[in-house]
């Protein structure tokens, strides 16, 4: 079959396996399946359910535009998700067995985090409410119109009025400014519906998980509410007492987990809890009693973060964390990315495996698991050319790979190989194999070169679809977001597009990027600009070296977030570049510290001690002061609603460049936030790629 080379509006033909939950018996997993349509200009999410044994799957459901959020009644009999079909989010329950989906809830705010409690007679979830009120439920008697008529009533009377804040966090990229809606903690009756409201307050509830005995319900909570977002102390409520204890604030808590046997609690954390300027960004595994207290840290001796960290833009909507306990309670599973793989870990409960156990990797990026037995997984993954198969697998009887410290001066790819498909592996639903099959997709090629300080980084390059050999070609650099982020072997439309159009691109993993290492994150905090942009160039520098297809007189970079900020830094710092487009960047540290949704933590954390007393440091950061030196053409593309970092950035970029007679350009996107390359309007996404193409190859020099 004669292949096509991938067009830029191919990112809506994938179809992408989202979330999943398997059936307490394991023998069904329903998984989240999104869809993209240009038609419609948006996404659809769908269930699908799939039969581990026969491996046939089915649509379960077909209404609404949104459906997510999986949670199986502990006896496996009903099913409930939350939908957008009508009255906003609610919570509905479908019978495992078939039929038709009924509306549990009827919140006028809608609802969050579903959980069953063990007996299966209630639903815990989080209702957005406002500070210490009850929470409002349309009456049973209003109809889907009635209840459209008041949500759009609501939303006009809050966009078209004054808005007054008293709190640090008052806004969020993607969600907008606050409306003074609080989270908190109901119980609904599953039988008639009926709602029990049991905490009330001003700082909202995250995290939470019902205690295996029925008596509490644990969930995290902000530490003060100018810092809620950022701070999470561990409670737990008495169902029917309703007695609120906080057990511990010794960490930052994220995600908590009970074991089944109810003897212990898992908790991902940050060790150090109010100290943003030296705390670790790796998250933490910590066992506890039921009570709040510390048995023992697990991951004392792991060196990497427990998260899937890989970049891509071909992702359905998924968590950050996956905890998981064993069936007997003696172990814990969760994701884990090392060298841009990310991977399912082990850490046995007794604490005998403190660098944890790889029982299922390879150079891939598994995204999403859950058990479908004792010792058997189904799970999402994607490769570097493919962005969803669902694979099912029996763990062997190891001895499995560790991850031991890797110190930066170390070489890297010396990680014990991790078989990628274990020989019982077997393909359960894979969506795209037809249109894979179809597209001359490019496979990265990695390398790793040392940069400042004899530090290793690790790269990847791929060549252009149509590439011959003998031939150079136009080169561009990409730079990922973040900085505690980092590309890995998943696959991205965006390069494959770049590179259908004749040109070979270069993406590193400078230092700040997770998945090397605690050590290889903190050299970029309170250093941006240094190390970090080394490695960007020294990248380059080595891949043209090593590529002999590389025309290194013709590199044009471009990058997003973190990757903007990089733009607009080494623009003012070298002319290496023939044009760059610097995409949702950050210009000015000190303007970025009071606008951005996250600017003062984030600042403080990454930048400076205390930013207020720093305003030199901030500076001497920022893009913004070397303006001057600034002799690459330019494009600023920006997203007029991204509040992660406003636009006032790039126009402060632009306005300076332009009074000063430099070649620059200012692209504005209407009705996008900052996660426009990701999950932004189909139609924007592609005039977005189709800008960043035109600008670079408008200005590409003769050969």
């Amino acid at each position: 079959m004669e292949k096509r080379k991938i067009t830029v509006e191919d990112f809506t033909s994938f179809k992408l396996i989202g979330s999943l939950a398997a059936s307490p018996d394991g023998q069904q997993v329903i998984f989240e399946y999104q869809t993209a349509s240009l038609k419609e200009d948006g996404y659809r999410t769908q269930l699908m359910l799939a039969d581990v044994r026969s491996q046939k799957t089915r649509l379960l459901t077909t209404a609404g535009k949104r459906n997510h959020n999986v949670q199986w009644s502990p006896d496996g009999k009903q099913i409930a998700f939350i939908s957008d079909r009508a009255m906003g989010s609610q919570i509905w329950l479908i019978p495992a067995d078939g039929g038709e989906a009924v509306q549990l809830t009827r919140f006028q705010n809608g609802v969050q985090s579903p959980r069953w409690s063990s007996d299966g007679s209630t639903i815990f979830a989080l209702v957005p409410t406002q500070a210490d009120d009850e929470v409002l439920c349309f009456a049973d008697d209003t109809s889907e119109t009635e209840a459209k008529d008041t949500m759009d009533k609501a939303q006009k009377e809050w966009a078209e009025n004054p808005k007054r804040f008293g709190k640090l966090h008052y806004k969020m990229d993607g969600s907008g400014l606050s409306k003074h809606l609080y989270p908190q903690l109901v119980a609904i009756d599953v039988a008639d519906g009926t709602v029990k409201q049991l905490t009330k307050g001003h700082v909202g509830i995250r995290s939470i998980t019902p205690s295996p005995d029925g008596q509490y319900v644990y969930f995290t909570q902000g530490h003060e509410s100018d810092l809620e977002w950022w701070y999470s102390d561990l409670y737990r409520i008495a169902v029917d007492s309703e007695q609120i204890e906080r057990l511990s604030d010794e960490l930052l808590f994220h995600e908590v987990k009970f074991s089944p046997d109810g003897k212990t609690l898992a908790a991902l954390a940050y060790d150090d809890t109010y100290n943003t300027y030296k705390s670790a960004t790796h998250t933490k595994l910590y066992l506890l009693t039921p009570e709040g207290q510390m048995i023992r840290h697990l991951t004392a001796d792991f060196p990497d973060d427990l998260s899937n960290s890989n970049l891509t833009d071909l992702r359905a909507s998924v968590g950050s964390t996956y905890l998981r306990f064993a069936e007997d309670s003696q172990a814990l599973y969760l994701l884990s990315t090392r060298e841009g793989q990310s991977e399912i870990l082990r850490f046995q409960t007794d604490g005998s495996t403190p660098q944890g156990e790889v029982v299922l990797g390879g150079k891939r990026d598994i995204y999403a698991y859950d058990f479908v037995g004792e010792s058997q997984f189904v799970f999402a993954y994607a490769t570097s050319t493919n962005p969803s198969r669902l694979a099912v697998a029996e763990l062997g009887n190891g001895p499995f790979a560790t991850r031991t410290y890797r110190g930066p001066t170390e070489p890297m790819n010396q990680v014990a190989a991790t078989p990628f498909a274990p020989q019982n592996e077997q393909l359960l639903f894979a969506p795209n194999e037809a249109l894979v099959e179809s597209l001359n997709l490019v496979e990265p090629e990695p390398f790793w070169y040392q940069s400042a300080n004899n530090w290793w980084v690790q790269g990847w390059v791929m060549r252009p679809t149509d590439f011959q050999a003998g031939n150079q070609y136009p080169t561009i650099l990409e730079i990922h977001g973040g900085p505690q982020l980092n590309y890995g072997y998943a696959v991205f439309h965006e390069m494959q597009w770049l590179a259908a159009q004749g040109y070979a691109i270069v993406l590193t993993n400078p230092r700040g990027g997770k998945s090397y290492g605690q050590d290889f994150v903190n050299a970029v905090r309170h250093h941006y600009g240094e190390g970090d942009a080394a490695d960007v160039l020294n990248g380059l520098e080595v891949a043209c070296e090593q590529f002999d297809f590389i025309d290194a007189k013709r590199v044009a970079v471009t990058g997003g977030s973190y990757g903007g900020f990089m733009t607009n830094w080494l623009v003012g710092h070298t002319n290496r570049f023939f044009a760059a487009v610097s995409q949702r960047s950050i210009s000015n540290w000190i303007s970025f510290f009071g606008c951005s949704d996250i600017g003062p933590l984030f600042v403080e954390s990454q930048l400076v001690e205390a930013a207020s007393g720093n305003l030199d440091a901030l500076w001497r950061m920022s893009p913004l002061a070397y303006v001057e030196q600034v002799e690459t053409p330019i494009l600023m593309l920006h997203s007029e609603q991204d509040l992660r970092c406003p636009i006032e950035q790039a126009e402060q970029f632009y306005t300076w460049l332009r009074r000063r007679g430099k070649d620059t350009e200012l692209l504005r996107i209407p009705n996008a936030s900052h996660g426009l390359s990701r999950d932004g309007k189909p139609k924007l996404r592609v005039k977005r790629l189709e800008a960043i193409f035109g600008y670079i190859n408008d200005r590409l020099p003769q050969a």
